[in-house]
């Protein structure tokens, strides 16, 4: 008896199809995907700062500079070293995945994770460091750009500052060159230190004051409950916003762009 050939039906026609388009939407996706890094995605050149753990020193002040085209620069202080400073220069390639940069000099290898405006220092295996101080190993955009400029007091306690003809300058600035800061509500002068950590932690101290008796104290009151308070800053181009976890802003500020 002859056996008649089975030819596919409509439905087995479409079934094959749609698994032939999933295979080729999944192998899409697969390559897509492998091309999007740090390299391709992010705007990872700029200045990047923050203070490495140290075993023997009060810890290590490091500012990266990664620029285009393919250069970098690492400035590094040794903090409680009667200000030791290093440099060094050169050139940096990225990991094959291209998520890390890896800079060179005549005798380092030095390997930094590429996130959105962070660099997280690696190991000499090219791993994330863990435990306790692995926060302490981020360096960031935001903690160099909040530096070098004299911000704007724009909102005091989510209300606008208003300023006339003959209003005093309010503003706050911070000091790279010693840790300091120097904020005014128009009166008093504030003087205090400051530190800034990973994911834009940072830590006020409490300041002193000169002594001028003004008519009107208020602003300069809620100006120093801002600085007890706050934790942590958020910098929106020309925008600084002193915050305390993730409330309302404390205060905004406004700077020029340099």
């Amino acid at each position: 008896m002859r056996k008649h050939k089975r030819f596919p039906t409509f439905g087995m026609l479409v079934a094959l199809t749609v698994a032939v388009l999933l295979i080729l939407a999944c192998d899409t996706q697969k390559n897509a995907g492998s091309d999007h890094n740090a390299k391709t995605s992010l705007d990872y050149d700029g200045i990047y700062r923050g203070t490495l753990p140290c075993a023997d020193c009060e810890g290590i002040k490091t500012t990266v500079y990664l620029n285009r085209n393919n250069t970098y620069k690492q400035v590094q202080q040794y903090l409680g070293k009667d200000g030791n400073s290093f440099e060094s220069a050169g050139t940096f390639e990225w990991s094959k995945d291209g998520s890390t940069v890896i800079l060179r000099d005549k005798k380092d290898k030095i390997q930094y994770f590429v996130g959105e405006n962070t660099l997280t220092l690696l190991d000499q295996s090219g791993n994330k460091i863990t435990g306790n101080l692995a926060s302490h190993y981020i360096l960031s955009k935001d903690n160099y750009k909040i530096l070098h400029r004299k911000w704007r007091l724009t909102e005091l306690m989510q209300k606008p500052v208003q300023y006339g003809a003959n209003t005093p300058e309010m503003y706050i600035q911070f000091s790279d060159e010693d840790q300091t800061y120097v904020a005014t509500a128009g009166c008093n002068i504030l003087r205090g230190s400051f530190s800034t950590e990973a994911h834009n932690r940072l830590k006020l101290s409490q300041g002193i004051s000169t002594m001028k008796a003004c008519a009107d104290m208020q602003m300069e009151d809620q100006l120093k409950q801002v600085l007890n308070t706050a934790d942590s800053f958020i910098i929106n181009g020309d925008e600084l916003q002193l915050i305390k976890a993730r409330m309302a802003p404390l205060a905004k500020f406004t700077a020029p762009v340099n």
